[in-house]
């Protein structure tokens, strides 16, 4: 395992928390039948996901990657429902309106991406 400068590890540790936190707001907006809020706080949860999945794969302070190869991968990095929203016009799609009976499986897929880079982050962050 990689040893992890202590910058990178507060880094991703920054990135997950606010990964689950947006996760847990994206499930909020469900209860309160607001698909489209949902869905505006579940992409950028999932693409915080991507990223801290790139970061362990390819750790930055190692390898310098250029801004486009960082976005292809992260977009590689996407789970499949994200992955066909991130070939569109994002910004259209998250300023159009989602039904909530729509947006939930998004929101359930973003909950289960980003605890499973929890668990994968978690040996990583426990590093000393």
């Amino acid at each position: 395992m990689t040893m992890i400068p202590t910058r990178w590890r507060t880094l991703v540790h920054d990135q997950l928390e606010s990964a689950q936190r947006r996760a847990q707001q994206a499930e909020r907006h469900l209860a309160d039948d607001d698909g489209g809020r949902a869905l505006q706080e579940a992409y950028p949860a999932v693409v915080a996901g991507a990223t801290i999945r790139v970061w362990i794969e390819s750790p930055p302070w190692q390898h310098v990657m250029t801004p486009e190869a960082m976005h292809r991968r992260v977009q590689e990095n996407l789970p499949s429902l994200f992955a066909a929203l991130a070939g569109m016009d994002v910004q259209q799609v998250l300023t159009s309106p989602w039904r909530t009976t729509d947006a939930r499986k998004y929101v359930v897929e973003a909950r289960g991406f980003i605890d499973a880079t929890a668990e994968l982050t978690a040996p990583w962050l426990a590093q000393k």
